[in-house]
């Protein structure tokens, strides 16, 4: 089959077309034929070579960490789904190819009405999202929720799950992203670029979440109540003397965050029409479409995700 991967770290020149066998089944997997998949930004930091001291992969790495498609085979243990099943999976890696192979663990079905290319920039910003919200920072409704960097991929999907689940949601982003945001569901919006949001919310924040690139904001010490629940995607502050009180959290994943029982709450709000990925384009799956793809996620500033349609 054909699939796209690289045999040596570096920038998006090094992808290249390869030739692999259909991937074999383990008991509790399922064969998956890719109608889609979304570039993420890990895909360009596993290219990037920015794991290779702490997870050991063998070339060549075909790259591709989420994506849709249909289940052409079954494994032995596999008993929920059947042939012919649209599904959003997370597999990790292998999804750049024309068929991916991925465990029960780290699959949903699609809704019908879905769209299966805006399906395919979900599994992972998706999971993320919902993993933050109720494994790690516990939400409850009617609390105040701020998050930072509310307009990126897991920040859109952290604004829009959070209005669902009934809390009161703050954006903060650059201000060309104010609209975008409070159409998302936030009922108030921070502009970093033109405001002092550390005043603007100070001590708001029953919960913040920090879903910006560089986490670490000096801002949210400032907007989290003295009793809060901090949570950063990236580093948490290291002055924590402030505010001793404040619970702080990383999001780490861990094997008992079920991507099934994620899968099972996005779906609800799809068809409850409370969740919706922004998609910037469309690349074809070619090689020159890979390589555009992943150097408009690594340098540009796409609004909204990049899909690979098969």
């Amino acid at each position: 089959m054909r699939a796209f991967g690289f045999n040596q770290y570096g920038n998006a020149n090094v992808m290249e077309e390869l030739s692999i066998p259909i991937p074999k089944l383990n008991p509790d997997e399922v064969l998956v034929k890719t109608t889609a998949f979304a570039i993420n930004a890990f895909d360009i930091a596993v290219r990037n070579g920015q794991f290779r001291n702490s997870v050991t992969l063998l070339f060549p790495i075909i790259l591709g960490s989420d994506g849709v498609g249909r289940i052409v085979q079954l494994g032995s243990g596999v008993h929920e789904y059947n042939i012919g099943d649209d599904i959003l999976a997370r597999p990790g890696i292998g999804t750049y190819a024309e068929y991916f192979k991925v465990s029960v663990d780290h699959l949903g079905y699609r809704p019908s009405n879905y769209n299966p290319y805006e399906a395919a920039g979900l599994p992972l910003s998706g999971i993320t999202a919902y993993n933050t919200l109720v494994h790690i920072a516990h939400v409850k409704q009617g609390q105040t929720i701020v998050i930072l960097g509310s307009s990126g991929g897991v920040g859109s999907m952290l604004v829009q799950m959070a209005h669902a689940l009934g809390l009161y949601v703050i954006g903060t982003d650059a201000e060309c992203a104010r609209e975008t945001v409070l159409n998302l569901g936030a009922s108030e919006f921070g502009a970093y670029d033109t405001e002092r949001v550390s005043s603007k919310f100070k001590n708001m924040a029953d919960v913040l979440v920090d879903a910006t690139n560089l986490g670490a904001s000096t801002a949210g010490i400032q907007i989290i109540k003295p009793t809060g629940t901090y949570v950063s995607l990236t580093t948490l502050p290291k002055d924590r003397t402030l505010k001793p009180n404040v619970i702080y959290r990383q999001v780490i994943p861990r094997r008992e965050y079920r991507d099934s029982d994620a899968f099972t709450t996005i779906s609800l709000m799809i068809r409850n029409n409370q969740l919706h990925v922004p998609i910037d384009r469309l690349e074809s799956f070619t090689l020159a479409g890979i390589r555009k793809g992943q150097s408009g996620v690594e340098h540009g500033n796409p609004d909204g995700k990049i899909i690979v349609t098969l």
